[in-house]
Order: C-alpha cells, then sequence, then structure tokens
C-alpha cells in the first residue's frame, strides 16, 4: 500500500512539473488567450495620445488604437502605466505584453524588441513660447531645452552645440509647465503632442522652424513573439481598412496621422 502511495505522488508530481512546463512554454498570444486580456503600457503622459482624464481613466489615441485591435483579438486591452526609461525593460522583464505608448522605431530598438507596422507618422518638433521670437532652435544661444528622458529626442539634441542644458522630465505636462515657468527656453516634443497640448490647455506653446525629424511610430513586442505580431498586424490592417482608425484618428486629431506628411 505504502509503495502505491509512493508511485500515485511520484506520477502526481510530474504531472505537476509538466503542466508547469507547459506553462512556461506558452507563447504570449496563447497566454493572451487564456487570460481573455492583452496588457499595454505607456507612460499615462503624453496626451493626446495616452494620459489620465479628469475620472481618474486612461485615454487618448493610444488606448482607443489598444482597445481596437484588442477587440479584434477578441480579448480586452488592459493599460500599464510606467516611466518611459524602463518601458522596455518592463516589456523584455514580462510585466506586460506589448507597448502602444507612441514609440518610434528606431534601429536601437530594434535590436532589442520587434515593432508591428508603423500605426501613425510623426516627428520631432521643437516649440517654445512666441515672446522667443526665432525662427529656429539653431537660433537659440547657450540653449536650456526639456525633454521626457528615453526619448529620441534627448539624442537629438546631444548634438547640437548650441543646447547648454537637456532637461529631462518624466512627462511633457511636466515639460509644458517647466517652459510656461521659464525654466527652459523650449522643449522638443511630438509634432501632434505640441499642437494638441496648445489647443487643450490653453498654453503659449508654438512649433518653431520645421520637424526636426520625421518618425514612423510602431507596437513594441519581445523578439519570438512572431504569432502576437502577426496577430496585432492583421488586427491594424483591419481596423484601418473597416474605418475604424480612421474614426479614432478624426476623433482626436481631426485628421488622419496615418497619412505621411
Amino acid at each position: 500500500m505504502k509503495k502505491n502511495k509512493i508511485i500515485l505522488l511520484s506520477v502526481l508530481m510530474i504531472a505537476v512539473l509538466f503542466t508547469s512546463c507547459a506553462k512556461k512554454d506558452q507563447t504570449t498570444m496563447e497566454k493572451i488567450n487564456d487570460k481573455g486580456e492583452m496588457s499595454f503600457a505607456m507612460t499615462g503622459g503624453y496626451p493626446p495620445f495616452n494620459f489620465i482624464n479628469e475620472n481618474g481613466d486612461l485615454d487618448g489615441f493610444d488606448i482607443d488604437i489598444a482597445k481596437a485591435l484588442a477587440n479584434e483579438m477578441g480579448v480586452k486591452a488592459v493599460g500599464i502605466t510606467t516611466a518611459w526609461d524602463g518601458i522596455i525593460g518592463g516589456l523584455l522583464s514580462n510585466r506586460f505584453d506589448t507597448i502602444i505608448g507612441s514609440m518610434a522605431i528606431t534601429p536601437a530598438r530594434l535590436e532589442k524588441v520587434n515593432f508591428s507596422d508603423p500605426y501613425y507618422y510623426d516627428g520631432a518638433q521643437f516649440f517654445s513660447t512666441s515672446e522667443l521670437n526665432i525662427a529656429s532652435i539653431k537660433d537659440l544661444k547657450n540653449g536650456k531645452v526639456g525633454v521626457v528622458t528615453g526619448t529620441t529626442y534627448q539624442n537629438a539634441l546631444i548634438k547640437m552645440d548650441n543646447i547648454d542644458e537637456i532637461m529631462q522630465f518624466e512627462s511633457d505636462i511636466d515639460n509644458i509647465m517647466a517652459l510656461e515657468q521659464h525654466r527652459t527656453d523650449g522643449l522638443v516634443t511630438g509634432r501632434f503632442v505640441g499642437i494638441q497640448a496648445a489647443k487643450k490647455y490653453d498654453v503659449d506653446l508654438v512649433a518653431v522652424g520645421e520637424m526636426l525629424y520625421a518618425e514612423d511610430i510602431g507596437i513594441a513586442v519581445r523578439k519570438g513573439d512572431d504569432a502576437f505580431l502577426e496577430a496585432l498586424n492583421n488586427s491594424l490592417e483591419t481596423i484601418i481598412a473597416n474605418g475604424t482608425y480612421d474614426e479614432i484618428s478624426q476623433k482626436w486629431f481631426n485628421t488622419n496621422i496615418l497619412e505621411k506628411r
């Protein structure tokens, strides 16, 4: 009897180990289907793309796009806010399934993660107050310019000899506040973010000069998540074809931001 109990216990232990290993070997797409949820990350401080609204809820273009994509996959989108500087690290450590947070596709990032097809096109723009009265960021002398930590904008400013100080912030809300308080000469952020902030918050924020460079914005996934990436691309293609994408874009920008300019 004792021997039979030992054999039964051994069989149960093997079954538990097998189940545990099987779960570890699940792909992200399988886990999402099992949970019925797709978690996605953003800062929550990049209006109008992602922000916390007056009701304390996540809102914005990125949030609506994530919900539309998840709906096509038959799951629920669950947003998670995190600091931009560590957002790729959070993805790689499995804190969330994907990043849908207005991340530009760059060679450096492609070494760590894979990206979906672009879901909009944007560009780096220098903004300041109307009283600065210059034609370009290159006209600044001993410039003090704000950026969000970990963005591509920071890398671009480092290369400019006329910028003496790059002030780093956790969100563009803080970035804009610093400019309003005259702690900086201006800020570099996404073109659409700056234009919409001036309208929404009624702040003295004007685009100065041409865009510094254009960017393709994609959805980041872990390398090896091929089925998940394919599902995201297929869902993106579907919402573009059925008009959902245009409806969301028009809601936030009164234009289709997937069209290159």
